[in-house]
């Protein structure tokens, strides 16, 4: 019989296992919950829980056994590997105790019929008020040392600041600041569930979340911005939470996690701009690096190309239609298992130390890519750069692989990877990549590895950037990484290091890009970033918009959303062409689509696809004018991502931020181009805000005067933009005169 009482669990940011303590760090005397397993089933009939304190034997607790527990399907990509998996045959058992006062420990264990468990100790902490801070000009160091500082020029007013201790060390800090009613919160990374968060408890913490994200990101920043004037940096990769307003409508708080050093770095920023404010920021964490002209066109992807064939008819099928496309992402293009190999490709199997050049390689022709090469070029030949997809994994796999085997074993004896405690080498923990091994961005001999191998995709191929998936697979706080710090503080900042190496490794190679999922404070140093998984429907578009608007206020200003959602069904014509509307005016334009395992019919998200699987004849047409539209803005896009680069300013600009009145899904694209989309079905007309000042419809050349709200057509070919007089240039409109 097994005896299963794992306090931590597997770490998971959300969700914990019956296992586990509920919840696993209760405060002093708290009352908590003690979830226990027994294995096989019915192996026990009577568990208890014994605790102390000190020599002092306090009550044994009788544990109820919970018939009705089940186990929780897990879901997202990957998550067909469960469906292999056998259902582990446990009972599942609780018991209530109640944590020790402040400071002193309790220790209890697990009786079942007479078998004991380990022993497990919990420490009683508590919230203390003390402590101060010390002001730099913009940076306040918070400390429980410190006396009470001068207040910082431009920031609210501090209430309290407290300490969450054992009774003599603290692991927490609690900063709670006035604020008042009408004030409005943005900010804190890529957020899909609101622009203004007052009212919301979120925390900042790496996470996939496989669609319907919530408040969940794959991209938690902790940069605020207020509507008071001010933004605050929290200078930590650690946890934070932050209640804006949710709990006390006079107060906003913010805790965060300490290192051993018990003090926390805030850096306020203000300005009667918010705009100026967000690059304020953007600036002292980057620089914001601009990517290359090339990568503003229109991207085009889908998981199902996996062959060579099907990638060349896709991109004839579109220049066939006159629809140029810029930039080609291919994700199933590896043997799935190195992703650094081609699939089906030969080879005489090398030491795991040892890197190939392509012409190490026998691509055969009945294979999936019998020249890949050839393919790069014919890509090239047309204008479109190529960019394949990556994942900062050593996969573990269940059946042989001569070279990755080979590999494996040399990552081992080298001493690569992110460390257990204990030395040995961790294994992931979500579903997805399961037990592989997770590659550590800051070990520098681990990197040369890494990349030398993939050396030879952009060397010999000319491969124009990497798709850098995934990154938000640390669990633990304990973890241990090459530059001697913990996953406590590297947890959110993985992502970012992770995609920096690649962006760092590419263009020493060549002008290149990454195009990531997630990220933390700084990535605007390796550009573009896209929205991850969502589905094809109107509640995702919207909250798509709300990303992107989002993760522009915290310095991520090139970024995109996979255009009509990528999961589920594929989208009606009409929800498509509003999406395919909205980001013809957003950073990156791309359509993109989950794998399909069915041949016919198909789920790519191409604009002939949706045309054929909706049977609405209009669809390729008014795609094609979309595209043509962003093609005859592109010397005012460019102009504008100089701009947000030079500026650290965003380039999806929320027009809430200055007009509190304006839906939240208006926006500035650039400096001039006030942006409308249309975001419910069956809509005929829509209603815009226009702030104050002249604005000139880009479609028909109308000028109205702003402050106001406007009734204006649209039709689905059209989505309602305007400009201020002179920030366009002639020929510009002239061609969008003629298009239209």
């Amino acid at each position: 019989m097994q005896i299963i009482h794992n306090p931590m669990g597997q770490e998971h940011p959300y969700e914990q296992l019956p296992e586990e303590r509920f919840p696993r760090q209760p405060l002093a005397n708290e009352p908590f919950t003690v979830g226990i397993v027994i294995r096989p089933s019915g192996a026990a009939r009577n568990v208890r829980v014994h605790q102390r304190i000190s020599d002092q034997t306090l009550p044994t607790i009788e544990a109820v056994h919970q018939a009705d527990w089940q186990a929780k399907q897990e879901e997202g990509v990957g998550a067909e590997f469960l469906e292999r998996m056998v259902r582990i045959d446990q009972d599942v058992w609780q018991a209530n105790l109640v944590a020790p006062a402040h400071g002193q420990t309790l220790t209890y264990w697990v009786e079942a019929d007479g078998q004991l468990s380990e022993e497990l100790q919990l420490t009683g902490h508590a919230w203390e008020q003390g402590g101060g801070w010390s002001l730099d000009e913009q940076l306040m160091t918070l400390s429980r040392t410190a006396t009470t500082g001068p207040q910082p020029t431009g920031a609210p007013l501090i209430a309290e600041v407290a300490w969450l201790t054992d009774s003599q060390n603290a692991r927490r800090v609690r900063i709670t600041l006035a604020c008042p009613p009408d004030e409005r919160f943005y900010g804190l990374g890529e957020r899909f569930n609101a622009l203004n968060q007052r009212g919301n408890v979120l925390d900042v913490r790496v996470y996939e979340q496989y669609k319907d994200q919530g408040k969940r990101t794959y991209m938690p920043i902790p940069f605020l911005l207020s509507s008071a004037g001010y933004g605050l940096l929290v200078n930590s990769s650690r946890w934070m939470q932050f209640d804006l307003a949710a709990s006390d409508d006079h107060t906003w708080t913010l805790e965060a996690d300490l290192g051993d050093d018990e003090s926390l770095d805030l850096t306020w920023f203000t300005d009667d701009d918010p705009f100026a404010i967000i690059g304020q920021f953007a600036r002292s964490t980057g620089p914001m690096v601009l990517p290359p002209q090339w990568s503003f066109g229109l991207w085009m992807s889908a998981n199902e190309w996996n062959n060579q064939a099907r990638v060349e008819e896709e991109v004839r099928t579109s220049l066939e239609l006159g629809i140029q496309p810029s930039v080609l992402v291919i994700e199933a293009w590896s043997d799935e298992t190195t992703f650094y190999i081609w699939n089906d490709a030969e080879y005489d199997k090398r030491p795991g130390g040892e890197a190939f050049r392509y012409d190490d390689f026998r691509f055969p022709e009945g294979g999936r890519w019998p020249n890949p090469k050839a393919m790069a070029d014919y890509l090239h030949d047309n204008g479109i750069k190529l960019v394949l997809w990556q994942i900062p994994v050593v996969k573990a796999i269940e059946e042989a692989h001569p070279q990755h085997d080979t590999d494996r074993a040399h990552y081992e004896q080298s001493g690569f990877g992110v460390k257990q405690a204990d030395g040995s080498l961790y294994k992931l923990r979500p579903f997805w990549f399961r037990d592989s091994y997770v590659f550590d961005p800051t070990n520098v001999a681990e990197r040369d590895w890494w990349f030398n191998k993939r050396a030879y995709l952009l060397e010999d191929m000319g491969v124009d950037g990497f798709k850098t998936d995934g990154g938000e697979h640390i669990w633990s706080t304990q973890l241990h990484f090459a530059d001697g710090r913990q996953s406590d503080e590297l947890w959110n900042e993985y992502p970012q290091r992770y995609t920096q190496a690649y962006y760092d490794f590419a263009n020493s190679k060549r002008e290149a890009v990454t195009f990531s999922r997630a990220g933390f404070i700084g990535s605007q140093q390796s550009p573009l970033h896209w929205a991850g998984d969502e589905n094809s429907t109107w509640d995702a578009y919207r909250h798509s918009i709300l990303a992107g608007l989002s993760a522009g206020i915290s310095g991520i200003a090139f970024w995109g959303w996979d255009l009509g959602g990528f999961s589920g069904p594929i989208p009606t014509a009409e929800l498509y062409l509003r999406g395919t509307a909205m980001a013809a005016f957003c950073p990156v334009m791309q359509y993109h689509s989950e794998y399909n395992p069915v041949t016919h019919p198909k789920q790519d998200r191409t604009p002939w696809n949706i045309q054929e699987r909706t049977g609405d004849a209009s669809v390729v047409e008014t795609f094609r004018f979309f595209a043509q539209v962003r093609q005859a803005l592109m010397p005012y896009i460019w102009q504008e991502a100089q701009y947000s680069a030079q500026s650290g300013q965003p380039m999806m600009r929320a027009l809430q931020l200055t007009e509190p009145q304006a839906s939240p899904y208006q926006y500035y694209f650039g400096r001039s181009l006030l942006v409308c989309p249309v975001v419910e079905p069956d809509q005929k007309q829509w209603t815009c805000y226009l702030p104050q000042g002249r604005w000139i419809s880009l479609w028909d050349g109308a000028v109205y005067e702003g402050e106001l709200s406007l009734v204006v057509d649209a039709p689905l070919n059209r989505i309602p933009v305007f400009y201020a007089p002179g920030s366009l240039d002639d020929e510009t409109i002239r061609q969008l005169r003629i298009l239209s």
